[in-house]
């Protein structure tokens, strides 16, 4: 099953990234070029929504350079494209994000997070179904001593 799933994740990547290719080299260095060496959030907003059809792409460019906060730049990315919010997290949690990181970047872009949550071996957890009732009390316990103990003995 986990064979399955890193299968259809690598295949899923593979696809994103072709259909998100930038459509020549002169594209890709005039979106570096507006990035700059270290662009604000401001400017890597801009870029991603002048460009959204480009965003994984571009989130790409952004995980590369210094000083850019991966989880505001994913939450760039699915502002900007959040019909593609789902190749942006499994993108990021290729590029090695944490989960953590994309859940929240999906939530401050306006996205349901379980939308793009990556599942678990648990599984989803359930809330249990009530309190615990409580334990019967020890009676007899065999250690014990002192005086004014009752022994059921």
């Amino acid at each position: 099953m986990k064979i399955t799933a890193t299968i259809f994740g690598v295949t899923s990547l593979a696809l994103s990234s072709m259909a998100f290719a930038f459509e020549s080299d002169e594209q890709r260095q005039s979106i570096i070029s507006q990035l700059g060496d270290v662009p604000s959030e401001e400017t890597y907003q801009n870029v991603l929504l002048e460009n959204a059809e480009f965003a994984v792409e571009i989130l790409a460019l952004l995980l590369e350079l210094e000083g850019v906060d991966p989880q505001f730049a994913i939450q760039a990315a699915m502002t900007a494209a959040p019909d593609e919010a789902i190749e942006i997290a499994q993108f990021a949690r290729d590029a090695g994000i944490a989960n953590e990181n994309i859940t929240t970047a999906a939530l401050l872009a306006g996205l349901d997070p379980t939308e793009i949550a990556e599942a678990t071996a648990a599984g989803i957890q359930t809330a249990a179904a009530g309190p615990a009732p409580p334990s019967a009390p020890a009676v007899g316990g065999q250690g014990g001593g002192g005086e004014n103990v009752i022994s059921p003995n």
